[in-house]
C-alpha cells in the first residue's frame, strides 16, 4: 500500500537509536574460573567452603575468584595453567597450596599474607633462583615441594639453604633433612601408632590395676586378739540369751499369804487327822518325867 510505506520507514529512523543502544548494553558473563569454581563448590557458598579442588579443570594465567574464601584451608590448582602469581587473594586460613605443574617463574611475594601455610607444593614449575623464596621464609611451612624447578638440583648445597631458610621445614620435596625419602601418608600412619600405643597403655594399666585388686583381694584377712575376745563374748552373751533363766525353771515369786495359801490348798487333808502312836508315846513319857515324885 503506497500510503503505509512513509509510515514504516518513520518508525525505523525513530526507533533505529534504541535498538543501537541495546546492542552495546554489555552482557553479565561469568569467567572460566568462576564457572570452575561453582562446578567445585557443588551447590556450597564460596565463603563456607573449606577444601577446593580445581586440578586440570580450568586453564587460567592468574588465579582470580577467590576473595570471598574466607574459609578456605586448602586449595589445590595442579595443571591449570597459571604463569603468576599477582593478585592472589588473602585467604588467612589456608595451610595447604598445591600449584605444582603450571608455569609460574617468581612472584612468590603474592604469598607472603598466607601465615598460617605449613604445605606448599611448586613442583614442576620455572622458578629458576631459590631468592624467590626470601619472599616467603617467615612462613610456618613444615613442607615444600621445589622438585622439577630449575633451582633444585638436588645437591647438599640446595637442601642445606631450603632448610636453613625455613627453621620450621620437615620435608623437602617429599625428604627429611637425612635426605631419606618419606612416603605419602606416613605422618598419618604415625598418628595413628602413637595412638594405638596410648590405647595399649591404657589397657595394661587397667590389667595392672585388676591385678593388684585381686591380690589384694587373695591377701588374708588378720584378725587381732582383741577382736577374737569380742567375738567369744557376744557367743557367751548369745548363749546365755538362749539357755531359760532360773525364773523361767521356777516361777514368779510367790508372797508369804499366797504361799500359805497354797500351802494349805495343796497339803493332804488326811495327813492332819493322822497321829503317830509312837510320838504320842514319847510325849507322855517326857511329860512324866518332868512331874515331881511325891513320897
Amino acid at each position: 500500500c503506497p500510503s503505509r510505506a512513509p509510515t514504516i520507514t518513520v518508525a525505523r529512523v525513530l526507533f533505529a537509536p534504541a535498538v543501537s543502544q541495546l546492542e552495546t548494553i554489555p552482557r553479565v558473563a561469568i569467567s572460566e574460573m568462576e564457572a570452575a569454581i561453582l562446578e567445585a563448590c557443588e551447590g556450597i557458598p564460596l565463603d563456607e567452603v573449606e577444601s577446593l579442588t580445581l586440578d586440570s579443570k580450568v586453564q587460567c594465567g592468574q588465579i582470580t575468584g577467590l576473595d570471598s574464601a574466607v574459609c578456605l584451608e586448602e586449595l589445590s590448582m595442579v595443571s591449570c595453567g597459571v604463569t603468576t602469581l599477582d593478585g592472589f587473594p588473602l585467604l588467612a586460613q589456608l595451610t595447604s597450596l598445591e600449584l605444582s605443574d603450571n608455569g609460574i617463574k617468581g612472584g612468590l611475594k603474592a604469598l607472603a599474607g598466607l601465615v598460617r601455610l605449613t604445605e606448599l607444593n611448586l613442583g614442576g614449575n620455572k622458578i629458576a633462583s631459590l631468592d624467590e623464596l626470601n619472599d616467603i621464609k617467615h612462613l610456618p611451612l613444615l613442607q615444600i615441594d621445589l622438585e622439577g624447578n630449575p633451582c633444585a638440583d638436588e645437591s647438599e648445597e640446595y637442601r642445606r639453604t631450603v632448610f636453613g631458610m625455613f627453621p620450621t621445614l620437615l620435608l623437602l620435596d617429599r625428604k627429611d633433612k637425612e635426605g631419606d625419602e618419606v612416603e605419602e601418608g606416613s605422618d598419618e600412619e604415625e598418628d595413628e601408632e602413637i595412638v594405638s600405643d596410648d590405647d595399649d597403655d591404657d589397657d595394661a594399666s587397667d590389667a595392672s590395676d585388676d591385678d593388684d585388686d585381686a591380690a589384694d583381694d587373695d591377701e588374708p584377712i588378720e584378725i587381732s586378739d582383741d577382736d577374737d575376745e569380742d567375738d567369744e563374748d557376744e557367743e557367751e552373751a548369745s548363749d546365755d540369751d538362749d539357755e531359760p533363766g532360773l525364773a523361767a525353771l521356777v516361777g514368779a515369786p510367790l508372797d508369804d499369804d499366797d504361799a500359805d495359801e497354797g500351802f494349805e490348798a495343796t497339803s493332804d487333808p488326811e495327813s492332819e487327822d493322822f497321829e503317830d502312836p509312837e510320838d504320842d508315846a514319847e510325849d507322855e513319857d517326857a511329860q512324866a518325867a518332868k512331874k515331881p515324885r511325891t513320897v
